[in-house]
C-alpha cells in the first residue's frame, strides 16, 4: 500500500483545510479570559460563543452532506473556507459587541459543516491506498487547531489583542485553500454511486452513534473551552495556561498519527478501541476537577491523549462503511457531535458558574462514559 506524491499532497492538503475552518471555533475557547475581559460577560453567556459555531454547523451538517455528493468536494470545500475566511475578517474587524461577533462565528460554523463533509468525499472519491491514514491525518487537524488556538494566547492575544488571532487565522486559512487549489485536482463520482444518496450502514445505527458522538463530543467541547478558564482559576499563568492547551492538544496529534500509520491494517474493530480509549479520557477528565496547575498539566495530557482519540477510529469505521457515500453519513453522525460541542459549552458554563469547576469536570466525565458505552453497543457494525 504505497503512497504516491499526489497522494500525500491530498492528504496533506485535507488536513490545513481541516484545520482552517475548525480554528475560529476552537479560538473561542481559547480567548475566553481576554474576550470575557473585553466584553465584560460571564461564563455562561460566554459559553454561546462556541456554542454558536457549533450550532450552526448542527444545523447545516446533514444537508451539506447531500450538497456535497451532488456539486463535487473540491468545489464544497473551495466555497466553505472562503466563507469562513470572510466571517473571521468581518469578526476581527467590526465586532464591537459579543452579538456581531455570535453571528461571524456561526457563518464560520456553517462554513466548517460544509468543509468537513466535503473533506470526507474528497478523500473517499480519492480511493487512496491508505485511507485510514487519511483519515487520521485528517481528523489530527482537530487538536492541531486547538494546539494553534492555545498558541495564540500568548502570542497574539497577549501581544497585539485577540481579535489579530482571527486575522491570523484567515491567513492561514487562504495559504490553505491556494495550495489546495493549485495542488489538487478534481476528482470525479465514484463508478458505484453518481450522486452517493444511500448509506450502506442502516440509518437507525447511524443515529445511535450520533446519538453516542453527542456525549464525547461534548467531552472534547468542555475541555477546549475551559481548559485554558480553568488552569488560570487553579492558579496557572494566562500565558502558561495557554502552552498548556498547545501541549495537550500536541499529545492528541501525536497519538493520533501513531494510531493512523496502522490503522489500515488493524484488525480490531475501530468503534471498540475508540471506546475503550474513551474510557482513559474520562479518567484524565475526572482528575481535572482537582485545583491545582501540576495535577491540571497531567490530566490535559491523558484526556486529550486518550479521550479525543476516538473521531479517528469512528471516522475511519464509518467511511470505510460507506465510501459511495461518505459525505452524507458523515453528515447524519457529525450532527451528534455538532449538538455535543453545542451543550457542552452552554451547561459546562451554567455548572462552573454555579457549583465552580470541579462539579462541571465530573459531569463530563460522566458524559464521556456514557458516550463509550453507546460506541460499544454499535461497534460490530463498523
Amino acid at each position: 500500500m504505497t503512497l504516491q506524491p499526489a497522494d500525500r499532497t491530498l492528504m496533506a492538503s485535507a488536513a490545513l483545510v481541516t484545520i482552517s475552518t475548525v480554528l475560529p471555533g476552537f479560538l473561542v475557547g481559547a480567548l475566553s479570559v481576554q474576550v470575557q475581559d473585553d466584553f465584560g460577560l460571564s461564563e455562561a453567556v460566554y459559553g454561546w460563543g462556541t456554542a454558536s459555531f457549533f450550532l450552526a454547523a448542527t444545523a447545516g451538517s446533514f444537508f451539506l452532506g447531500t450538497v456535497a455528493q451532488r456539486i463535487g468536494p473540491r468545489r464544497q470545500v473551495s466555497i466553505s473556507v472562503g466563507v469562513s475566511l470572510f466571517a473571521q475578517v468581518c469578526l476581527a474587524a467590526f465586532a464591537e459587541s459579543f452579538g456581531v461577533m455570535l453571528v461571524c462565528l456561526a457563518v464560520c460554523g456553517i462554513a466548517n459543516a460544509a468543509n468537513q463533509t466535503g473533506i470526507n468525499l474528497l478523500l473517499t472519491r480519492a480511493q487512496l491506498p491508505r485511507l485510514g491514514l487519511a483519515i487520521a491525518l485528517k481528523q489530527s487537524g482537530m487538536p492541531t487547531a486547538s494546539m494553534l488556538a492555545g498558541l495564540g494566547v500568548p502570542l497574539i492575544a497577549l501581544t497585539v489583542g485577540w481579535r489579530w488571532a482571527y486575522v491570523a487565522s484567515a491567513v492561514f486559512g487562504t495559504a490553505a485553500i491556494l495550495w489546495l487549489r493549485r495542488r489538487v485536482a478534481p476528482i470525479g463520482p465514484m463508478a458505484s454511486s453518481s450522486t452517493g444518496a444511500s448509506t450502506e450502514t442502516p440509518t437507525r445505527t447511524l443515529v445511535i452513534a450520533a446519538t453516542a458522538f453527542v456525549f464525547l463530543a461534548a467531552g472534547a467541547g468542555t475541555l477546549v473551552s475551559w481548559l485554558v478558564a480553568s488552569a488560570v482559576d487553579a492558579g496557572m499563568g494566562e500565558g502558561t495556561a495557554g502552552l498548556l492547551l498547545s501541549a495537550s492538544a500536541l499529545c492528541g496529534v501525536i497519538v493520533r498519527l501513531s494510531w493512523g500509520v496502522r490503522l489500515d491494517s488493524m484488525r480490531l474493530r475501530p468503534f471498540r478501541v475508540a471506546a475503550a480509549m474513551c474510557v482513559g479520557g474520562a479518567a484524565g477528565i475526572a482528575l481535572l476537577a482537582f485545583r491545582a496547575p501540576s495535577v491540571h498539566v497531567a490530566a490535559a495530557l491523558l484526556a486529550f491523549g486518550s479521550g479525543w482519540i476516538w473521531p479517528v477510529f469512528t471516522n475511519f469505521g464509518i467511511v470505510r462503511a460507506n465510501q459511495a457515500a461518505a459525505a452524507t453519513a458523515t453528515g447524519i453522525t457529525q450532527t451528534g457531535v455538532y449538538v455535543g460541542i453545542v451543550v457542552a459549552p452552554l451547561a459546562s458554563g451554567w455548572l462552573i458558574e454555579s457549583q465552580g469547576y470541579p462539579t462541571m469536570w465530573l459531569a463530563t466525565a460522566v458524559c464521556m462514559l456514557i458516550g463509550s458505552a453507546l460506541t460499544f453497543t454499535v461497534a460490530d457494525d463498523f
